[in-house]
């Protein structure tokens, strides 16, 4: 997703004015703020826009079947990268958990040298992860970031070269002000993804809904949807983009700590369709890249040297 931010110079220019109607949207059918009604599916997937993407062959559910000999441990030499630019981001920490939960102690903590770089000596190939990157609060540089269903490749040297992402502080504050809201850091966080299709390419028509282990949504937090401009994307309003753009990007504003379940969904035509899912936890003041794989219910997409022999 790193390549698909709009870039920071952007701000000064497609900035919208704050306190627009539009922008101040937030799901539930006024355009001045929040209220107290409970928000439903209705709120969050409404449009009927059949969605453009290759889903057919695997749109009832995609299996992925891990060889056993490529679930191994292996040494992982990272890099921190800053989500936007890809820059390396120096003397951070980076915590990984085998569990793929970001509750809990860490099972793996390092720190990044001055080119951005670092080891861990032992983490899992073709088992999902989770990973956090921070640094202090008080440097004002990056947000909290995790990454959870991540999943390392099998390879027969042992080792494996992984890219880990860092959002910046002037990008959590860039998206939005584009969209034209607050971000309560204090009391929620912030989602970003990917609604892929079969081929793990963009899908463009697709609505994001969120819940809890009760079909609930959310009391706060609200989805936004990237435009497309050229090569830019940027994220813009609720009304005047309601769904995913060419690029498949999404981002959900201000939802509470908690366990989320996010799905993607679709209009086939006659009927909405749930595309996909991924269960996230959400931190406050903290920011979640998550990506959604029509056919897959877990989030978790293994890369093709996991679903074949690997060697002994």
């Amino acid at each position: 997703m790193r390549a698909l931010l709009p870039l920071l110079a952007l701000l000064l220019t497609a900035c919208p004015p704050a306190g627009d109607a539009a922008t101040d949207k937030t799901g539930d059918d006024t355009a001045g703020g929040d209220t107290d009604a409970t928000r439903t599916f209705e709120d969050f997937v409404n449009v009927t826009t059949p969605w453009v993407g290759e889903t057919d062959a695997c749109i009832a559910g995609k299996v992925q079947t891990v060889d056993p000999s490529c679930m191994v441990d292996m040494v992982v030499n990272g890099r921190i990268e800053d989500f936007q630019t890809a820059d390396p981001v120096p003397d951070a920490t980076v915590q990984l958990w085998r569990s793929d939960s970001i509750s809990g102690s860490a099972d793996a903590t390092t720190s990044s040298d001055g080119d951005g770089r670092f080891t861990f000596e032992s983490a899992p190939s073709c088992t999902p992860i989770a990973y956090g990157t921070f640094t202090p609060p008080e440097w004002e540089e990056t947000k909290d970031t995790y990454e959870v269903h991540q999943v390392f490749g099998y390879s027969s040297d042992g080792s494996s070269e992984e890219a880990f992402n860092s959002v910046s502080d002037a990008t959590s504050k860039l998206i939005p002000a584009l969209i034209g809201v607050i971000w309560d850091e204090a009391s929620s966080g912030i989602i970003a993804g990917t609604a892929y299709d079969c081929d793990v390419n963009p899908v463009q028509y697709a609505q994001i809904y969120i819940h809890d282990e009760n079909d609930l949504p959310p009391p706060s937090g609200d989805v936004f949807y990237f435009s497309q401009s050229g090569d830019t994307s940027l994220p813009t309003d609720k009304v005047s983009q309601p769904y995913t753009n060419t690029n498949g990007l999404w981002v959900v504003m201000n939802i509470p700590p908690g366990t989320w379940t996010v799905e993607q969904w679709g209009w086939d035509g006659a009927a909405y369709v749930e595309m996909g899912s991924t269960v996230l936890e959400i931190a406050a003041g903290s920011i979640s890249i998550s990506n959604i794989y029509t056919g897959i219910s877990d989030g978790i997409w293994y890369p093709s040297s996991c679903l074949s022999a690997c060697g002994g």
